[in-house]
């Protein structure tokens, strides 16, 4: 409840100041008594001895005409000085929002807002509040505290990530310890933490069993593997998708591929620099458009767990497997693909931009399903094994 402010009239303080120039009572006592401050009745009688001579001056009504006419000449200054003020500010607001770029704007606000001391008697200036000074060239307030990364830290982190992604790659039981003294012998500043972030940024977990000592308390609905013992004799029996991690200049990103077990041919993918479950529909969307499969197979990753997903192939009449809990050969044959894939084009590749790494990526997987002959399936590319004859050229044309 809020408390209303008290208003007392010029009588009333009189009598008091009146009442304790008697010396009868103690200014404690009196304030005690009318429910006041000590300090405001210590002001009104200092007010009140200053300005009691003024009733025996003769030109006291001058002194007031003064003294009205001067605050009102005061008045009208400050506020044709505001009225100025207004107008420049509005100017400068104006002309910083479009003159200036992001970054120049950004490093203005940072410099102006701390405070420095003065070149004389060490008093600090007086400034802007961070609301104000970041309205003025129309940034966030938060742009005041943002610091840009150093671009060669960036490149050491990306470096850093590259390295992690190639040694994950050969040897995929090594977990967080065993990275990060590997990083350190290369020359990395990485603590078992640091590469443990990345590893989980770049979707990366180390491949051996694990015990299962504890339970989520809202765990997502887990399918059974289907494939086990399964005699693969046919294209489009069975599928299997995974998500792998794509190192570029200024970042990285996402690549969700789908391959069919029998003839090893990729049927679908896609790349995105955002991992989520929009990106995993899309590649299977692409490659519905060519067939569908019997049985798609999967890791247990939360874009294969979602409701999403799960909805999409079963209004597609698709099976969904997924891999045993630490079973990464369950899913050995997109695996392998990866392995490939990393080898023969993404480390040796350096991409700017993520237009050139699926550009790249398009490519390889045309020459990969219809150029490069793979042992497995007797020596020729996969599209002869996939593709029906009278519909091979017509696929390659759309590869």
């Amino acid at each position: 409840m809020s408390r209303t402010r008290r208003k007392f009239s010029s009588q009333f303080k009189a009598d008091l100041c009146v009442e304790l120039l008697k010396g009868e009572k103690d200014l404690n006592s009196l304030a005690s008594e009318n429910s006041l401050l000590p300090n405001l009745l210590r002001n009104w009688k200092k007010d009140f001895l200053e300005k009691c001579s003024k009733a025996f001056d003769d030109t006291s009504e001058n002194y007031w005409k003064e003294k009205y006419l001067a605050e009102h000449r005061e008045k009208e200054d400050y506020a044709r000085k505001v009225g100025q003020l207004a107008m420049q500010v509005d100017w400068l607001k104006k002309n910083l929002r479009r003159l200036l770029d992001q970054d120049t704007k950004t490093s203005l606000l940072q410099s102006l807002s701390k405070s420095r001391a003065c070149a004389s008697g060490g008093e600090r200036e007086k400034k802007l509040s961070v609301r104000i000074a970041a309205g003025l060239p129309g940034l966030n307030r938060t742009s005041i505290y943002y610091k840009h990364r150093n671009n060669k830290s960036a490149e050491e982190e990306l470096a850093c990530r590259a390295l992690i992604d190639r040694i994950h790659t050969d040897n995929p039981s090594w977990g967080a310890r065993q990275l990060s003294k590997q990083l350190r012998l290369q020359g990395f500043k990485a603590g078992r933490f640091r590469t443990m972030r990345f590893m989980r940024e770049m979707g990366i977990d180390a491949i051996y069993p694990k015990m299962n000592l504890s339970k989520r308390q809202k765990k997502a609905q887990i399918l059974p593997y289907l494939l086990k013992n399964v005699d693969i004799k046919r294209p489009n029996q069975a599928w299997s998708i995974d998500i792998t991690y794509i190192p570029i200049k200024h970042g990285f990103l996402y690549l969700t591929a789908i391959i069919d077990w029998y003839s090893r041919c990729i049927v679908g993918w896609e790349a995105d620099d955002t991992l989520d479950t929009r990106m995993v529909i899309q590649a299977v969307r692409k490659a519905f458009r060519i067939a569908k499969p019997e049985i798609l197979n999967s890791d247990q990753g939360c874009q294969f767990t979602s409701n999403e997903y799960k909805t999409f192939l079963r209004e597609n009449h698709v099976l969904q497997s997924m891999d045993g809990k630490s079973r990464w050969a369950d899913n050995i044959m997109i695996e392998r693909w990866f392995r490939s894939f990393r080898y023969e084009e993404a480390y040796l590749t350096q991409y700017n931009n993520i237009r050139e790494a699926r550009e790249a990526i398009r490519i390889y997987v045309k020459k990969y399903n219809f150029e490069r002959c793979h042992s497995a399936i007797g020596g020729v590319p996969p599209a002869l094994v996939y593709y029906p004859a009278m519909l091979l050229e017509a696929a390659r044309a759309a590869a």
